[in-house]
C-alpha cells in the first residue's frame, strides 16, 4: 500500500533541487567560465519556475513573489548572454565583432545581476500543506497536459511564435512529469518522458534556427534565409507529436 504524503513535503524537494542547481552554477556563470555554467543555470531556473508553477496554493504568497521576482530578474539577463553565447559561432564572419560586443554586454549584465542576487530560499508552506502528494500530482499533470493540447491546437508548425509557445508548454510538463513521477511508483513515466524530450529537441532545434535568424537581422538589418535542415525538422514535427498523444500517461487509471 501507498503511504500517503503531503504534496508539499514532496514539491519542496523539488524546489530544492532546483534551487541547489541555480547555487551550484552561478559561480561559473558570473565569471565567464565554461558556457555549460550558464545553461545549467538556466535549465535550473525554468526547472524552478515550474515547480513553483505547479505548486500553486502551496506557499505563502509573499514568499512566492519575491521568488518570482528574483527569477525573472535573472530570466530576463541569462536569456541574452546564452543566444549570443551559443549564436556567435553560427553567424556570418563579418558580424562576428558587432556580436562579441553585444556579447560582452550581456555577460556583464548578467554578473551585475547575479552579484546582487540574495541567495533563493524556499517559500514557507500555507493552506493546503496536507493535500495527498498522488492527488494533487495527478490534478497538476492533467492541468498542464490539458494546457498544452489547447496550445497544440492552435499552433501552425510554420508559425516560430506558435511554436516556442508550445515548446514553453511542453517543458513545463515535462519538468513536473519528472518531479511528480514518484508519486505513482508502481508506473513508469519513460515513454511519455522520451517522446517530450524528443519533441522538446525538435522544437528546440527550430527555436535554435529562429534565434540566430533573429539575431542576424538585429546586426545587419537583414534576415537570414531558410535553411534546408529547417525543412526537414519541419517534417519530423508529426511523428514525433504523434508519439507524444499516443505515450500513455502514467498518472491515470489507477
Amino acid at each position: 500500500m501507498i503511504a500517503v504524503k503531503p504534496a508539499a513535503a514532496a514539491l519542496r524537494a523539488a524546489l530544492q533541487e532546483a534551487m541547489d542547481q541555480i547555487a551550484a552554477n552561478a559561480p561559473g556563470a558570473a565569471a565567464g567560465k565554461h558556457p555549460e555554467y550558464l545553461h545549467q543555470l538556466r535549465v535550473g531556473t525554468r526547472r524552478l519556475r515550474a515547480a513553483l508553477r505547479a505548486s500553486r496554493g502551496l506557499w505563502r504568497k509573499d514568499d512566492l513573489r519575491a521568488l518570482r521576482r528574483q527569477l525573472r530578474e535573472l530570466a530576463a539577463v541569462s536569456g541574452p548572454a546564452r543566444d549570443w553565447d551559443v549564436f556567435l559561432r553560427r553567424l556570418p564572419t563579418a558580424l562576428r565583432g558587432q556580436a562579441r560586443d553585444r556579447q560582452r554586454d550581456a555577460h556583464a549584465a548578467l554578473r551585475r545581476v547575479l552579484k546582487a542576487m540574495q541567495p533563493l530560499r524556499l517559500p514557507r508552506t500555507a493552506g493546503r500543506t496536507q493535500q495527498a502528494w498522488r492527488a494533487f500530482a495527478r490534478d497538476a499533470l492533467e492541468h498542464l497536459e490539458r494546457k498544452a493540447l489547447q496550445r497544440a491546437a492552435r499552433t501552425d508548425w510554420a508559425d516560430p511564435a506558435g511554436r516556442h509557445a508550445l515548446r514553453i508548454r511542453l517543458r513545463r510538463l515535462r519538468y513536473v512529469s519528472e518531479f511528480m513521477s514518484g508519486a505513482f511508483p508502481e508506473r513508469s513515466a519513460g515513454v511519455l518522458l522520451r517522446s517530450l524530450k524528443d519533441l522538446q529537441d525538435l522544437l528546440g532545434a527550430l527555436n535554435d534556427i529562429e534565434v540566430a535568424r533573429r539575431l542576424t537581422r538585429k546586426l545587419a538589418g537583414r534576415k537570414a534565409r531558410s535553411e534546408e535542415r529547417e525543412r526537414k525538422l519541419l517534417s519530423e514535427l508529426p511523428g514525433a507529436w504523434r508519439c507524444f498523444a499516443s505515450a500513455p500517461r502514467f498518472w491515470r487509471g489507477l
